[in-house]
């Protein structure tokens, strides 16, 4: 019996949720007994129009009792009643008309017109009733008073009698619905009024048993607190003394770090300005000026070093240090470390030392990966090795496993030197860490090379570690991934020609410093090459549209026209021209501009006479 209950209950409603004196549930169930009804009525009078053989009757009936059919349908799927009861309204305006018309079943239909106020007023409310209403009325008044052809033939009787009752209908309808509307709005603010202070109440009961918990909570808490206090206490007080110890370690290594900042920065300077200024002094004799002019080289070089080191550990610092991906051929790499080293070697007098390059020198390796990191690598193990070593050999070389499962480039540099105790290797490649065994030799640097070349190893995918006992010398080992098939090949070497004579060629320095542009003449004083000199970018474009000009060497940062400017019109002026930007800005980002501004190389100050030459080597013969 429920199930049929709740059947009926799902028709009649058209599944709208919600108790019978909601709005939508009771405008549905009004639609839907409505049309329930009309369809009954308007089956049974078009099957006894059959009957009769009024067929258009019958068709007609049939029409609006499909269109009621849609409608039930469409309430049924959108649950959108308002729609609905517009639609069901204008229906039965058309359907009352049309029965008002035809007369209907024995001039009976103008009775079906007394549901029309009723059906409204139960549906869309009195003040949309009253438009339809009214537009009804009218519309019937209209065909009583003038009589058309086509309307039935009604007894005046009859029609007087019904537009009294109509409206009476009508009245009795709009007192109800008014009544019932006030009935309603009343019970559901009684209603309201009682759901909201009973939801008052059971809020006041919640509140009461939250609260009730929370003081049982709390009172566990506070047993808890009162029994672990003294636990706590004692792991703050712990933890406050590791965070002293390391606030304390970490403010002698900044004390440490500044005052070796210091002397590394003074050392090399008092050289450089010492035998600067002796390098003038009459009564000093030209042998020993060779010697300060190999010492000033040395100490600039170191200030140098440090400056790089300092800028590297910035950009690390910041997270702006990148690898660069490219063909890098790593033999080539060893070679040219193996040269620049065998001559540092010479320059610091330390004759005792040997350098090994244990790799075949007429073969190359090519793998993808940033070769300006692997030199950076390079070097500063070769530093370390050249300044721990008193004696005996240093070995460089490189091997490519093929046994492991993860295939790599295995990196090496192996010295005889002080060597490094248990403790050290630990501690060794962490910032600012120097290898100091005894207090009868100090040795200089800043303690940043092994945290620069562990940070650039980690950027490159491998790692870095070493291997080593106190005065049996270190082996450091550096390993890269490879990404893909090294490749191998040997090379034939070519005789390099040393003397440049470009007696017939014309240079062009654009530098607005004069200092650099006389060190940069000097350096080209003996190639017999004319040398000519613009002080911003302007002068430069100039002299190359006046001057038949072979080489650019163009600086970046000049008044009026800057370099990177100035190259870019040179290149549309005369395409085939070379330009060398050369600046004191280090960063790969300035290089990187440079040649996407039209220069075709790049040289970083300080500019040495050798990497000059042999730059301009490449382009100007």
């Amino acid at each position: 019996m429920k199930k049929i209950y709740n059947l009926i209950n799902n028709i009649i409603t058209s599944g709208i949720k919600g108790g019978y004196e909601s709005e939508p549930v009771r405008k549905a169930v009004t639609i839907n007994l409505f049309s329930f009804i009309g369809l009954f009525f308007m089956l049974l009078y078009a099957s006894r129009s059959i009957i009769n053989q009024q067929f258009i009757h019958a068709t007609m009936l049939a029409l609006f009792a499909l269109i009621t059919l849609g409608l039930f349908g469409y309430l049924r799927l959108t649950k959108n009643y308002i729609v609905a009861s517009h639609s069901i309204i204008v229906m039965m305006i058309f359907l009352d008309a049309y029965l008002f018309i035809s007369g209907g079943d024995n001039n009976t239909g103008i009775l079906w017109i007394y549901v029309f106020p009723i059906l409204c007023l139960f549906t869309i409310g009195v003040r949309y009733s009253i438009v339809y209403i009214s537009f009804f009325l009218a519309f019937m008044l209209v065909l009583f008073y003038t009589e058309p052809f086509y309307l039935a033939d009604y007894d005046q009787n009859l029609k007087s009698r019904f537009i009294s009752t109509f409206l009476a209908v009508t009245f009795m309808s709009i007192t109800f619905e008014f009544v019932r509307q006030r009935t309603y709005k009343e019970l559901v603010d009684s209603n309201n009024k009682k759901t909201f202070y009973l939801n008052k109440v059971m809020d006041q009961q919640k509140e009461i048993v939250t609260k009730s918990k929370k003081l049982e909570t709390a009172n566990k808490e506070l047993e808890e607190h009162r029994n672990h206090l003294e636990k706590l206490v004692k792991n703050r007080t712990e933890e406050l003394e590791i965070a002293k110890e390391k606030a304390e370690e970490s403010d002698r290594l900044k004390s440490a770090f500044l005052a070796n900042m210091s002397h590394e920065i003074r050392t090399p300077m008092n050289a450089i300005i010492g035998f600067s200024s002796l390098l003038v002094d009459p009564d000093v004799e030209d042998a020993l000026k060779q010697e300060m002019v190999m010492h000033i080289t040395q100490n600039t070089n170191s200030l140098l070093q440090l400056i790089e080191n300092i800028i590297s550990i910035s950009k690390i610092e910041a997270g702006q240090l990148e690898a660069k991906i490219s063909k890098v051929d790593i033999t080539q790499i060893f070679n040219d470390a193996f040269s620049e080293y065998n001559e540092i070697i010479t320059a610091t007098g330390k004759k005792n030392i040997k350098l090994v390059l244990d790799n075949d020198i007429n073969s190359s390796s090519f793998i993808n990966s940033d070769a300006n990191h692997i030199k950076k690598i390079l070097h500063n193990l070769l530093d370390n090795a050249v300044k721990f070593t008193e004696e005996g050999e240093i070995h460089i070389g490189y091997k490519i496993p093929h046994t492991v499962k993860e295939p790599h480039v295995l990196f090496y540099v192996k010295d005889s030197g002080i060597g490094l105790s248990t403790e050290q290797q630990t501690r060794i490649f962490n910032r600012f860490t120097k290898a100091e065994i005894s207090k009868k030799k100090l040795y200089r640097g800043a303690g940043l090379g092994l945290s620069i070349s562990k940070n650039l190893v980690e950027i490159l995918g491998g790692r870095i570690w070493v291997e080593s006992e106190l005065k049996k010398g270190a082996t450091f080992y550096f390993n890269i991934p490879i990404t893909d098939k090294v490749e191998n090949k040997v090379i034939i070497k070519q005789q390099k020609i040393s003397p440049y004579k470009w007696e017939n060629k014309s240079i062009l320095i654009a530098d607005d410093e004069l200092i650099n542009y006389q060190q940069l003449k000097i350096s080209l004083s003996h190639t017999g090459a004319k040398i000519l000199h613009a002080k911003n970018g302007l002068e430069a474009i100039e002299m190359v549209k006046n001057n038949s000009i072979d080489l650019v060497l163009m600086d970046i940062k000049m008044p009026v026209m800057n370099g990177l400017q100035a190259a870019r019109k040179i290149k549309s002026i005369e395409k085939n021209i070379p330009i060398i930007a050369q600046t004191a800005f280090t960063l790969e980002y300035n290089k990187q501009r440079s040649i996407e501004s039209g220069c075709d190389a790049y040289l970083s100050k300080p500019i040495t006479k050798s990497q000059l030459l042999s730059l301009i080597s490449n382009f100007i013969t």
